[in-house]
């Protein structure tokens, strides 16, 4: 009888085979093991993070009814472990690992710094936390809601245990702006982002079988006035991303407009920092700040330039410079992390704080105090010089 012999190259392949094919396959709607019909006949568009249908097999992708891992029956060992099985590029849309609006996670490049998902980090360590003194361990769920959220990208509706969303009244009379504020219920929309349809899923954005299904790139916090979003909405949407990350940094809300932060040094004098609860553009928290975490190929200087740029040729607006010299050029050399931020090193302050920008209100520069400015105008993407 012949025997069979399988070399280590032809396992190899047949493994990747293996992996490939099981990538692909979550690109298929519905995938093998989901229903094909909705609650309302029409084709299932399967959603693991929320639209469960009342025929639901989505429990099954992070949860073992009998074989858990943990306490919470979930299919690893820990919670970033079941997120990242997923949302490290091999079988969910959304890659947490790569460059994005929202920043990076996992990255080990020089001047990285992360929301930390990876550690015993307690919530109530985030730096200016005053108020806030949960001591749960930080992690995805801090921020995004496994099961679904009325928010974009499932983030929770409530953080480090309360509810952070309101509706606003905002009235701005010249400069001078005025904000009131009711609780908003649990189940409403408070953070609307402005999502894009990806272009490297038009295929299945473009079906007409999937009930609507479409897979999104964010642009950032949603900041624009149109027909289907009034202007009292889109400031709503901007106040409630500021309160949701002041949950847990909750001292770091105060602004110069209106009075000091809570905390005060250890003589008694009162500390401020910049406006992160205005409508003003340029003033929220991501502003200067990426939501998961930074490194070097993110970071930016005034000229709004990366590393990637300035080694272009210096006809396509590049320096031409050898990747060596653009990373120890953008390195944040400050300290050993770059505290999430867009620009490095100081340069978050110069990226706005210059006579060439029109932002409303900020010293420094073409506008300030008012002269020329529109109230209440939107004044994004003309901070970076050439």
């Amino acid at each position: 009888m012949r025997k069979f012999k399988i070399g280590f190259s032809a396992l190899l392949m047949l493994i990747l085979v293996c992996m490939f094919a099981t990538f692909a396959s979550a690109e298929e709607f519905p995938p093998p093991n989901v229903g094909e019909i909705d609650n309302f006949g029409n084709q299932n568009t399967h959603k693991t993070h929320g639209n469960f249908q009342n025929n639901t097999n989505s429990c099954a992708n992070c949860h073992s009814t009998h074989n858990g891992e943990d306490e919470m029956l979930l299919m690893k060992s820990g919670e970033k472990e079941l997120c990242m099985s997923c949302h490290d590029g091999t079988m969910g849309f959304y890659d947490v690992t790569a460059d994005s609006e929202a920043g990076v996670i996992d990255s080990h490049e020089m001047s990285a710094s992360m929301h930390d998902v990876d550690s015993e980090l307690a919530v109530k360590a985030a730096p200016g936390a005053l108020k806030n003194t949960t001591t749960a361990t930080f992690e995805c769920s801090s921020c995004h809601n496994p099961h679904g959220s009325a928010n974009d990208r499932i983030l929770n509706e409530t953080v480090a245990g309360k509810t952070y969303a309101n509706t606003y009244k905002v009235t701005i009379v010249g400069y001078t702006e005025t904000i009131e504020k009711t609780p908003l219920a649990v189940g409403n929309k408070a953070i609307k982002l402005d999502l894009v349809e990806d272009p490297d899923y038009a295929e299945i954005n473009n079906s007409t079988s999937l009930s609507g299904l479409k897979i999104t790139k964010s642009k950032g916090i949603y900041n624009a006035a149109t027909a289907e979003v009034t202007k009292e909405q889109m400031y709503n949407y901007k106040l409630n991303y500021s309160e949701f990350c002041a949950a847990c940094h909750d001292d770091y809300l105060k602004n110069r407009e209106h009075g000091p932060r809570e905390a005060k040094t250890a003589d008694g004098h009162d500390l401020y920092t910049h406006t992160t609860n205005s409508t003003k553009a340029g003033r929220s928290c991501t502003a200067c700040h990426y939501a998961h975490g930074t490194d070097i190929n993110l970071l930016r200087d005034t000229a709004g330039k990366t590393i990637a740029d300035l080694q272009k040729p210096v006809d396509q607006g590049g320096k031409a410079w050898t990747e060596d010299q653009a990373k120890a050029y953008m390195k944040d050399v400050s300290k050993d992390g770059s505290d999430l931020k867009r620009f490095t090193n100081m340069a978050s302050c110069w990226a706005c704080h210059q006579s060439t920008h029109a932002i409303v209100n900020t010293p420094g520069t073409s506008t300030y105090p008012a002269s020329g400015a529109v109230p209440g105008g939107d004044y994004s993407g003309k901070a970076l010089i050439k």
